[in-house]
């Protein structure tokens, strides 16, 4: 990482704990079989054709049990195109929708936040604020993470997942731990 992105990367993460702590939406533990709508940010810059696969039939699966299923595609690459474009709840953020602090428009963090997300889980695993920011301002009940020392403070469950985890590894894992929440 060059020294300008090292100055923007800590400029939004200052401004992002200052604007953070003025949200104060109601967060909980929730089971995962008595969820009914769970939210998935996911970059697909990041992830293989196998792994995309994956998270397709996991997503599917989903579905098929009645979940109601909201996809939060990143892809901030230029001139990227949306790969869930043909799921019925699925919102596309690419370069156009982020300003330079990574973070995303609000009208956009208010059409994520009308989901009503039990579970909001965020499979990105960049360095970029965007998934981070995303989830800090989520009304959702619970918000699920990958573990970072950082941001413990925006998540109700942080999954400790090593480097390099298969994307099917990180949900099994999800799961595992969420349906140890039951009441």
């Amino acid at each position: 990482m060059n020294w300008i992105q090292s100055i923007k990367r800590a400029q939004s993460i200052k401004v992002f704990q200052s604007r953070v702590k003025s949200v104060k939406f109601p967060h909980c533990f929730v089971d995962f079989d008595r969820a009914g709508s769970l939210g998935f940010i996911i970059n697909t810059s990041l992830i293989s054709g196998e792994e995309l696969v994956t998270f397709t039939k996991y997503i599917t699966r989903l579905e098929e049990q009645g979940k109601k299923v909201l996809l939060i595609e990143i892809n901030l690459r230029r001139k990227s195109e949306p790969i869930f474009s043909g799921s019925s709840r699925s919102i596309f953020i690419h370069p156009g929708l982020i300003n330079w602090l990574d973070f995303p428009s609000v009208s956009l963090l208010q059409d994520i936040n009308k989901f009503n997300a039990d579970i909001l889980f965020n499979l990105d695993t960049s360095k970029r604020m965007t998934s981070r920011f995303i989830c800090g301002f989520s009304n959702a009940a619970m918000r699920v993470g990958i573990d970072e020392e950082k941001y413990k403070g925006y998540y109700e469950l942080m999954l400790q997942i090593e480097s390099g985890a298969k994307l099917k590894n990180i949900l099994n894992s999800f799961e595992q731990y969420s349906k140890m929440l039951k009441k």
